[in-house]
């Protein structure tokens, strides 16, 4: 039965994704700590200061009482002592109580409120206020949609140095098609900020970016420069694509050591990418040396987790004996459920279990119905296949013309031995027989 090839990774899609700042805390520098409160002043000291109004002693024990850091966590009295050091006028204040109220935390949520607590914020030039300011804007959230107005509010915050607002600048001039040269180039450089800051989602962007030239010339050196910074970070996704690009030799020199290591990093964190691919590797034997137990364990956890190249080699694998004790039931079930995703060659390997009646009561219709699905996928070994059956007649009417026409499709896929049955049956089919195929032929496979 066919096995599958590596795994590809899905592109990393370059659209700016809303996801506001976390500042539900103050501001991190050391006079508004939680650290820095607690050593200054004793709880009591600072609820006394704060009943007397003095505001940096409200943001403070709000902050306190947020984090549980010095007095027990109670962040129902956070909300109500940021909402009056906000109304005092304190920037940090009205971010945090602005995230309170766009998340709904302790109180009723009001996105139009949170919209006019980050402004004020962000015109006392408090940068992540002006970055959620400048999410909001765009997103059309608690407020009338103005990207023009966003945008301004993100530059403002990135050249503050807020790497989620050079973020999600660089990624809005990167999406938007009407960006000129000049745009594009603020774009990458953004996006580069970022990125020297240690943000993976800009490392992963400028991978993407580097992969395929966009707003930069293409170079794959730089996309796995920038893939490795995110992989010793410890983002799983990227471990799993640095592991391929060394498996590879993709943008870096070819090593299979190094690439198994990251592989296999990332597998034991759960990314499906590298599971589904050590299985194909350890189960092929050609870049690491073959080992069925190995890469049973590894399709196993990935098809648990739903990925259907690892449902169909688990089931293949359960079918056969190999790597695992034999199971021919269990491997239908998995069998099955990648060719229910829809996974080409899933469906022509059971259409095969079915014809040969492994695992499953031969079945000849059932097959027929399974090499259909996959035929009309465009997948030539299930073309092959089903031309055979309607040559013959085995689970379907027997038609010369449409068994003239899937053998047709094989051999342009790649089925060379096609070329003989086409030949046997054109010595028997009329001429109206051969214009019927022709018809035929490009209406079988289905375009998506």
């Amino acid at each position: 039965m066919a096995r599958s090839s590596l795994a590809r990774p899905s592109p990393i899609a370059l659209s700016l994704l809303l996801g506001l700042a976390a500042c539900s805390t103050p501001d991190s520098s050391p006079s508004a700590t939680p650290e820095a409160a607690s050593a200054q002043s004793k709880p009591e000291d600072l609820a006394r200061a704060a009943e007397l109004d003095d505001a940096r002693a409200q943001l403070l024990l709000a902050t306190m009482l947020y984090e549980g850091q010095g007095m027990a966590q109670d962040r129902a009295q956070a909300a109500r002592w940021y909402r009056r050091a906000a109304e005092q006028g304190l920037a940090e204040a009205q971010c945090a109580l602005a995230v309170m109220l766009e998340q709904g935390e302790q109180m009723e949520r009001d996105e139009a409120q949170a919209v006019e607590w980050h402004r004020r914020a962000a015109e006392q030039g408090y940068a992540r206020s002006q970055h959620n300011l400048g999410l909001l804007l765009i997103a059309g959230r608690g407020t009338s949609a103005n990207v023009e107005e966003g945008q301004k509010w993100l530059r403002r915050a990135a050249l503050q140095g807020v790497p989620e607002a050079q973020l999600a600048l660089g990624l809005a001039y990167a999406r938007d098609p009407q960006s000129n040269e000049e745009e594009r180039r603020y774009a990458a450089a953004w996006l580069q900020h970022a990125a020297q800051q240690g943000l993976v989602q800009a490392q992963l962007a400028l991978v993407e970016m580097y992969a395929n030239g966009v707003c930069v010339e293409r170079s794959e050196s730089e996309s796995a420069r920038w893939l490795e910074a995110a992989a010793r970070q410890g983002e799983p996704e990227a471990q799993a694509r640095l592991g391929l690009a060394y498996l590879e030799g993709r943008g870096v020199q070819r090593d299979s050591a190094t690439g198994e290591q990251w592989l296999r990093t990332a597998a034991v964190q759960g990314a499906a990418l590298a599971q589904v691919n050590l299985g194909i590797l350890y189960s092929r034997g050609d870049v690491l040396a073959r080992n069925p137990a190995e890469a049973a364990r590894w399709h196993a956890r990935a098809a648990e987790q739903g990925v259907p190249q690892s449902q169909m080699s688990l089931g293949l694998m359960l079918l056969e004996g190999d790597g695992v004790a034999k199971d021919p039931q269990a491997g239908i079930l998995w069998l099955r459920k990648a060719a229910d995703s829809g996974l080409a060659l899933a469906q022509h390997n059971l259409a095969l279990a079915y014809l040969q009646g492994n695992g499953v009561a031969e079945d000849p219709v059932e097959s027929a119905r399974w090499f259909t699905l996959a035929a009309q996928q465009g997948l030539a070994v299930a073309q092959a296949r089903l031309g055979a059956m309607h040559e013959y007649g085995k689970g379907v009417a027997q038609d010369d013309a449409l068994a003239h026409a899937w053998y047709s499709l094989a051999l342009a896929g790649g089925q060379k031995n096609a070329a003989e049955r086409i030949a046997a049956l054109e010595k028997r089919m009329s001429p109206e027989q051969l214009a019927r195929a022709a018809e035929l032929a490009p209406t079988l496979v289905r375009r998506n």
